[in-house]
């Protein structure tokens, strides 16, 4: 039983962490307007410790959330309410 449990907190570690992740770049790009353009991002994501793979995840997931989406240019990410606070 004590086996099952470290599993499960083991298990949920990366999934705590992501999500912390995700609340820095919410963060960053409220603190930007609710934007981040890839430049931009070039810069901050490497500050925030968030790797290229992880930034391009938590990107999708915030667009499946529906609080974030590309702009026309395709460059910059749009951080929308209720997750934008700006």
């Amino acid at each position: 039983m004590i086996r099952l449990a470290a599993l499960v907190v083991l298990m949920s570690a990366p999934m705590a962490l992501a999500s912390d992740k995700k609340a820095a770049l919410i963060e960053a790009m409220n603190a930007n307007g609710c934007m981040m353009t890839s430049a931009q991002a070039e810069v901050q994501m490497p500050a925030l410790e968030i790797d290229r793979a992880t930034a391009i995840a938590l990107s999708r997931e915030m667009m499946a959330e529906g609080i974030a989406k590309f702009a026309a240019d395709e460059e910059t990410l749009l951080l929308l309410p209720p997750a934008c606070k700006s």
